[in-house]
């Protein structure tokens, strides 16, 4: 009986130990590198059964803000760092480091009944500021536009403002849309909706449209052509060290990149 319970204490000491050096690793941020983040995730846990994530999409602007309180070891975001956020995190001691681990696209969508096909960036910011109503003056059907963009928080709408609206305000009454996937259902729903997404989030029930005569892909995202091309970021709170660095170093690699590209997004090696 003795040994017995001293066998008991020993495995239950064990098992204490083993816990409390598991590692913990907190990610929060962009909700277009959030299918990504998961996939390598799982992959990684699959070689480090011993690492646990846990993983919160809301949107870039919290992956900074995550890393300016240091409530997260990484931040994703879908933008760069603003200088703002940048000397937020040095007012709290943090020197932000940004790894960055894919290329994308933003890409313009409507539903695949609409004919429209091809829209210049000047004519998204006309539909974005009321100036353009119906589709007809874009070629297609009699039919109100109606306008769905992202909230203010996303990475994805911080782009498009930069590089659609060109800082200019957005009519309004657009829609605002709290993610990617939740863009494309909308999209998938309406007919004479148009928003947009990350070129990983396109599928069957929403059609991308071409961008300056430009075709939102793999390799016009690679090489720089298409206009509204944009880098992925992981964000950490000075250089990564122990298990964070091990993550992001295979995040990085071949594996980890093939990953990436699964997903839908170019990978950067």
């Amino acid at each position: 009986m003795k040994k017995l319970l001293i066998a008991f204490v020993t495995l239950a000491v064990l098992s204490i130990s083993a816990l409390s050096f598991a590692a913990d690793i907190r990610v929060k941020g962009s909700t277009t590198v959030d299918p990504a983040m998961k996939k390598l995730v799982a992959a990684y846990q699959t070689a480090n059964p011993g690492v646990n994530f846990s993983i919160s999409a809301t949107g870039s602007g919290d992956g900074a803000k995550a890393i300016i309180n240091k409530t997260a070891d990484i931040g994703m975001m879908s933008r760069p760092m603003k200088d703002a956020e940048i000397k937020k995190c040095q007012a709290n001691g943090i020197e932000p480091v940004r790894s960055i681990i894919a290329l994308d696209c933003i890409v313009p969508i409507v539903h695949p009944s609409n004919p429209v096909s091809k829209i210049t960036t000047a004519q998204l910011k006309d539909l974005y500021q009321d100036k353009i109503r119906n589709w007809k003056e874009l070629g297609g059907n009699d039919g109100m536009i109606a306008l769905f963009s992202r909230e203010t928080n996303s990475g994805t709408y911080e782009v498009w403002e930069k590089k659609v609206m060109e800082k200019e305000d957005e009519f309004d009454m657009v829609s605002r849309m709290p993610s990617n996937a939740a863009m494309a259902a909308k999209i998938a729903g309406n007919k004479n909706g148009i928003g947009y997404v990350g070129l990983g989030f396109l599928n069957p029930k929403v059609k991308g449209l071409t961008v300056n005569g430009i075709v939102p892909s793999v390799k016009t995202g690679a090489d720089g052509s298409y206009p509204l091309a944009r880098k992925l970021n992981l964000y950490t709170g000075g250089q990564p060290t122990g298990e964070v660095a091990k993550f992001i170093s295979f995040v990085m690699s071949p594996a980890g990149q093939k990953i990436i590209a699964g997903v839908g997004f170019v990978p950067v090696n």
